[in-house]
């Protein structure tokens, strides 16, 4: 959890996110990154988090789609220096 500044977005200013969540492949579908990603988002409801972002892979879009994550815009700007 991080605490920024306050935005339209975001008035509250208590922002989560997700680095990455990882399920050893033998391990796959059987629910272990549901229930982690359900006991996480609890735990953000009781810290008064307001927002979760999180980058998404392909394959676990389904499963962040089903809990509730949607698409969002934001006028973001990026620069890769070299």
């Amino acid at each position: 959890m991080t605490q920024w500044f306050p935005t339209t977005f975001n008035v509250d200013d208590r922002n989560g996110y997700v680095q990455w969540v990882a399920t050893d492949p033998e391990f796959r579908r059987r629910g272990h990154s549901r229930a982690v990603m359900e006991a996480l988002l609890d735990w953000f409801r009781a810290q008064n988090v307001a927002l979760v972002d999180l980058p998404a892979t392909p394959v676990a879009e389904p499963l962040y789609r089903d809990l509730g994550f949607t698409e969002f815009e934001t006028p973001s700007l990026r620069l890769r220096l070299p």
